[in-house]
């Protein structure tokens, strides 16, 4: 099936494209350029874009669930990531690491046991979003920078440990947080490596030195950098200052200005570049919905007027979508569409090494988030050529070279150069 998005504002990693044509044939993009220079193949599928901005797939590698869903039952793993994957492009997201919830190492291994086995499931029969994998945060972390992780949950650091974690996931895992200055983390985080993980500093009281040895050697990733991790002053940069004065390392955003200041996004903008820097939501099971009480690591939380908070004031998590991360991105650091979506596109992307996603490019992958304006709603979204999510009921499949979804209208309609 060959799919033609035509007239929208295109963003390539090299260049802005307007009014640009994307041609998507079964799971790849085969063809990128002007719309005037660029006409639809017979029998196409024809989409009027109508101006609104085309961006490559939007992928969050940090995240815990939406809609209500989480993976926190064993016993329903399964059923909870197909209807993850499902939700997840209503927001533009295309591709994904999830994180398990469990209270201890043992049901840990169950749950990891279990989230491999539904990965595979789902990437034999999609649907939705892709799971590229699993993002396990801890339990090697701070006792003192625990977040919203309960205490009880914690370990220290141990390769034998490790191992069975990442032999319980059947290679599904991708990154892993862990606190740098804990003993034997750095034996874990080589182990990480040896094993094609990335190891993430994250949840850590390090201090500046500590923090700096580790970012300079083992750890290439910085996990929600500035939130539960020790911050920045001008005698004690702590595990902060590291990360801004770091040449290398790439950092985790949680960009919903709530967790990170919109000031210290622009720091982070200048310093690390659009180039070092990830968006993600950390979203538990209450993003998209409205102010309740909901769960996550089995506690309480509270959400009100877009805060996720336990009983204490502790922020757990966040409400926050990707296509949101991304709009706040442009209006916090005065980026440009495609240095803001870079952020939650081609770098996701190369971080896990995976050349085929992340940007709008001939042999690509055919995962394509449309928004609708600077506001940043969703209007259509695309994954693995397939229509994924549509705002509009105007967008519909069809086999015939037609122009469907153009704005104000009902009734398909040809442009003059066709």
């Amino acid at each position: 099936m060959v799919t033609c998005l035509i007239n929208g504002e295109v963003h390539t990693p090299l260049e802005m494209i307007r009014p640009g044509t994307v041609i998507v044939q079964d799971e790849r993009i085969v063809a990128v350029g002007t719309t005037e220079r660029l006409p639809p193949p017979p029998g196409a599928e024809v989409i009027d874009v109508a101006g609104r901005i085309v961006l490559p797939g939007l992928l969050d590698l940090h995240f815990y669930g939406c809609g209500g869903v989480a993976l926190a039952d064993r016993a329903t793993i399964a059923d909870d990531l197909r209807a993850i994957a499902g939700m997840l492009p209503r927001w533009g997201v295309t591709g994904f690491l999830i994180s398990p919830q469990a209270a201890d190492h043992g049901t840990l291994l169950g749950h990891l046991r279990a989230i491999a086995e539904a990965i595979e499931a789902l990437r034999r029969e999609p649907a939705g979003a892709v799971p590229l994998g699993i993002h396990q945060e801890g339990p090697y972390l701070s006792p003192a920078r625990k977040g919203a992780f309960p205490a009880g949950w914690l370990q220290e650091p141990s390769v034998e440990a490790a191992e069975a974690i990442l032999d319980a996931a059947h290679g599904h895992i991708r990154v892993m947080t862990l606190a740098p200055e804990l003993p034997h983390a750095r034996d874990v985080a080589r182990l990480l490596r040896r094993r094609s993980v990335l190891p993430s500093l994250g949840h850590s009281a390090a201090d500046y030195e500590t923090a700096r040895e580790a970012l300079q050697a083992d750890f290439p990733l910085v996990t929600h950098v500035f939130d539960a991790m020790t911050g920045l002053h001008h005698r004690e940069p702590g595990a902060a200052g590291a990360v801004l004065d770091s040449t290398a390392a790439t950092a985790l955003l949680i960009n919903d200005g709530l967790h990170v200041h919109p000031a210290v996004v622009r720091l982070l903008a200048r310093t690390l570049g659009p180039e070092r820097l990830v968006l993600v939501t950390d979203a538990m099971e209450a993003a998209g919905l409205g102010d309740g009480e909901y769960r996550l690591l089995g506690q309480q939380v509270t959400v009100r007027g877009g805060e996720a908070r336990l009983a204490d004031g502790t922020l757990a998590g966040s409400i926050l979508t990707m296509n949101q991360a991304v709009v706040n991105a442009r209006k916090f650091a005065s980026l440009e569409w495609g240095q803001a979506a870079r952020m939650a596109t081609l770098n996701p992307a190369r971080l896990l090494g995976d050349t085929g996603r992340g940007a709008l490019l001939p042999g690509h992958r055919a995962d394509l988030t449309i928004l609708a304006g600077d506001a940043g709603s969703v209007w259509l979204t695309l994954v693995g050529g397939e229509m994924a999510y549509t705002a509009e009921r105007t967008i519909s499949s069809s086999t015939e070279n037609t122009l469907i979804g153009s704005p104000g209208t009902t009734e398909p309609v040809r442009p003059s150069w066709m």
